[in-house]
């Protein structure tokens, strides 16, 4: 309704109103603006800055052989667990026992790795070696671990290059299948001045009679000493057993007059920097 139709006392009253709500609205609206500018000042209405990421602690990793390890298989295929098993020492794993699992353990994933509360490093160690392997700490005393292998399993990761060796790290048994007395030793005494350790000197003690020059025996983890010591030795042949160790036999035969001459002995490869195997521990929050 326009104004000039009101009476004057409606045109009053409807001022009054207009007053009474500028007065009510305004104070609310400043109110209002105040609360909420304290409102964020004091943090209510700030959101939490965001928790900072959790890092694990990264520490050097426990030596491969410092600590026995046990694999079971629970994927109900026969030779699983064994595959595994040597795997594990092909890569350095101190493997002391090899069985099924409980028929009760029914395992989905690649393979669980159960150790105690000492042991949670060797755990992680193991652990890496088979992707999508879980932890599962059960209480036990000391450093051991049990590898349950699943059904997830697939395959470990690859096993890393292995260094060439140099001599001071390969031991030698030197061995006499001659008819020469003390030529065992004085052999030795040449493989020792190349720089090889030399552990027993004596005649052949599987009294074999080599017509050759030489015989290198060695295990499947001393391929790569007998290698190395084949270039210092002309003509030997190489004979693989079954030593569980890294050392090798010299088994000097009837033709053998000496060394390769040290100016003739391929040159070792270049050594690339050691780098310190680590562990990432589980960080808490």
């Amino acid at each position: 309704m326009k104004d000039e139709n009101l009476t004057p006392i409606q045109i009053w009253r409807k001022k009054r109103l207009r007053q009474i709500l500028l007065f009510v609205t305004i104070p609310g609206v400043l109110l209002g603006t105040a609360s909420i500018t304290a409102a964020y000042s004091s943090g209510l209405l700030t959101p939490p800055p965001p928790k900072p990421a959790c890092t694990p602690d990264v520490v050097p990793a426990p030596a491969r052989s410092s600590f026995t390890v046990n694999v079971m298989n629970a994927t109900g295929k026969q030779g699983v667990a064994s595959e595994v098993a040597a795997g594990l020492g092909k890569r350095g794993f101190k493997i002391v026992g090899i069985s099924n699992a409980p028929k009760s353990w029914y395992v989905t994933q690649p393979a669980v790795v159960h150790y105690g509360p000492k042991g949670l490093d060797q755990a992680l160690l193991a652990q890496s070696q088979i992707p999508g392997a879980k932890l599962f700490e059960d209480g036990r005393d000391g450093t051991s671990v049990d590898v349950v292998v699943g059904l997830g399993y697939k395959e470990m990761v690859p096993v890393p290059p292995r260094l060439a060796p140099i001599p001071s790290e390969v031991t030698v048994n030197v061995y006499n299948t001659t008819w020469k007395t003390g030529f065992a030793k004085t052999v030795a005494d040449q493989v020792k001045a190349r720089g090889f350790k030399v552990k027993d000197v004596a005649n052949d003690p599987l009294r074999t009679m080599q017509l050759g020059t030489a015989v290198i025996r060695y295990g499947e983890r001393g391929d790569l000493n007998a290698a190395l010591l084949k270039g210092h030795v002309p003509d030997a042949e190489l004979v693989k057993d079954a030593r569980a160790d890294a050392s090798v036999d010299l088994v000097i035969g009837n033709k053998f007059t000496e060394l390769v001459p040290e100016a003739d002995v391929p040159p070792l490869p270049p050594r690339p920097k050691p780098v310190t195997p680590t562990v990432a521990r589980p960080c808490s929050s």
